[in-house]
């Protein structure tokens, strides 16, 4: 990619992902009485267009561009935004207290959708209630009511050892689809009227696993009906591929910089799943004798991955690489177990609305197979093969393809978006 168009990209980008909070909070009045899920409204605020676009412009200078004030202004607009919380269910089973965020055009009085985004893998401390607003909501500037949950483990079910049921269906699921009927019961507090309760679903990477866990979720409750679609990028629908894919790094002379998923992953099917393992049985002697596993339960998740470096074989126990037997291990195997468990492709339920898969051929995260093998399972779904190399760039392309932006920014990058590679179910 030659610098002018890098260029181009980064202003494109910057214009579209940075977003600011403002630090005025308005009060909010205590109801009556208290109904359903929605337990209690953390704080709510605004976001002027006008502060996001001077920190935009105060950003993009810092990086040698020059943007007029007056032009970036008008591609925002003012939202207000709620960080609440509700109850949901743990992994025992037990009604908890769970949080997440509501955005929406400032000036708002009724709406006929809202649009549940799933949030991508982030640390604990970067927990949506905790930011007020993170750039994975930026369609709230197309118009729609935003609604994001933090998912168990993070904001206010954050727990003292930082335990998050990382990819796990129905855990996941459940916390999602309650935190929209958490979202609605707040919007009708602020005498919003709901004229029509459709939902669209979305997001990428964890967020497009959580986005289809979503729906089965709903499924389940029979709640589709309200569905109008799933838009699902670079998702990791079968687990146990995901993890040959850290296994594959033994041989692999490139370094994977990102060690740390495999013990995340880990960790959220033995915590979702409530196993009883050791880590022991699950880490590299490496980790146990350096005591490195001590961090899971302490440190945010950035740090583990240059803690653990780039060599997998010093961060798993051997005996994940002995497929199929795992050498015995029934630890390794209760994990295997519960990734296969876990694994959306696995699961009974067949989406009865459309889902539109996006995934890069060259995703270097998550197996494009993943999206290859759901597609051809679920018979509503579309395969739309994103442009952009590799897994983070490919996440820009999906969101600008949400927002209705990648017929602008496609050409300007030299890609056709009119040959697309697009896979129907025959």
């Amino acid at each position: 990619m030659n610098k002018h168009l890098t260029s181009k990209l980064l202003t494109l980008l910057l214009l579209l992902f940075f977003v600011a909070c403002s630090n005025e909070e308005t009060p909010w009045k205590e109801p009556s009485t208290k109904t359903g899920r929605l337990t209690n409204v953390i704080t709510e605020t605004s976001l002027t267009k006008e502060d996001l676009a001077e920190m935009v412009v105060n950003f993009v200078a810092g990086q040698g561009i020059t943007l007029s004030v007056e032009f970036v202004t008008i591609l925002m607009r003012d939202v207000d935004v709620a960080a609440i919380e509700y109850n949901t269910t743990g992994v025992n089973g037990e009604t908890i207290t769970a949080s997440g965020i509501i955005a929406m055009p400032q000036g708002t009085t009724s709406y006929d959708h809202l649009v549940s985004i799933q949030h991508g893998t982030l640390n604990m401390e970067e927990a949506p209630s905790k930011q007020l607003f993170y750039y994975e909501m930026l369609p709230v500037i197309c118009g729609h009511v935003i609604v994001m949950a933090d998912y168990l483990g993070y904001g206010s079910s954050q727990t003292p050892d930082l335990q998050h049921p990382y990819l796990h269906n129905q855990l996941t699921g459940t916390a999602c689809a309650d935190m929209i009927e958490a979202a609605r019961e707040y919007l009708q507090q602020k005498s919003l009227t709901e004229t029509d309760d459709a939902i669209e679903l979305m997001g990428y990477s964890q967020g497009g696993q959580a986005s289809m866990a979503t729906l089965f979720e709903l499924e389940r409750r029979e709640l589709t009906e309200s569905v109008r679609a799933v838009y699902a990028g670079g998702g990791p629908y079968d687990l146990e591929s995901i993890l040959q894919t850290f296994l594959a790094y033994k041989d692999n002379p490139l370094p994977y910089a990102r060690t740390g998923y495999a013990p995340y992953l880990i960790r959220g099917m033995v915590y979702g799943e409530q196993l009883e393992v050791s880590d022991e049985k699950l880490y590299a002697p490496e980790v146990i004798e350096q005591g490195l596993n001590e961090m899971f339960s302490t440190r945010p998740l950035f740090e583990w991955h240059e803690a653990l470096g780039t060599d997998i074989t010093q961060v798993i126990h051997p005996d994940f690489f002995a497929a199929p037997t795992f050498n015995g291990n029934a630890d390794v195997i209760a994990v295997i177990e519960a990734l296969r468990k876990n694994s959306l492709i696995n699961s009974s339920i067949q989406p009865q609305v459309p889902v539109y898969l996006y995934h890069s051929p060259q995703d270097d995260f998550v197996p494009y197979d993943n999206a290859v093998n759901a597609h051809n399972l679920w018979s509503s779904s579309t395969l739309t093969d994103l442009s952009m190399p590799g897994h983070v760039l490919g996440g820009i392309e999906f969101m600008l393809r949400y927002m209705g932006l990648w017929e602008l920014v496609g050409p300007m990058l030299g890609i056709d978006t009119y040959t697309t590679n697009q896979h129907r179910t025959t």
